[in-house]
Formats: C-alpha cells, sequence, structure tokens
C-alpha cells in the first residue's frame, strides 16, 4: 500500500477520518507498505477499515 495508490475519499464521518489516519500512519512507518510490491497484512486491513467506513457514510449520506 502506497498513499500514492489510495486517496482519501471526502466524507464527514469521523470514523472514515480515523480509519484513513490509522492506515497512512501505519504506512509511514512500515517498511512493506513502502516497498513496492511488498505485502503488508496490516496495511491491508487498515485500508479494508477505511474503505468500509467510507461506503457506510457515503450509504448514510444518500438516504
Amino acid at each position: 500500500m502506497t498513499a500514492a495508490e489510495h486517496t482519501p475519499e471526502q466524507t464527514t464521518d469521523p470514523f472514515a477520518d480515523q480509519a484513513w489516519r490509522a492506515a497512512i500512519e501505519h504506512a509511514a512507518g512500515c517498511p512493506a507498505c513502502r516497498t513496492p510490491g511488498a505485502a503488508c497484512e496490516t496495511g491491508e486491513r487498515l485500508l479494508r477499515a477505511y474503505e468500509a467506513a467510507t461506503r457506510q457514510a457515503r450509504s448514510a449520506g444518500a438516504a
């Protein structure tokens, strides 16, 4: 995972913002996340949590 591959969506959900911050902070200090082609389970899990929070915020906003 690299920051260039993923950008935060515009949400007003604090959980999505918190999930994005956690993913970015992890990636900044993780050698595997900063290495192209390397896999990091923690980074991927944090990114999936962010994506889920963003989808949830969007669906709540559309309702």
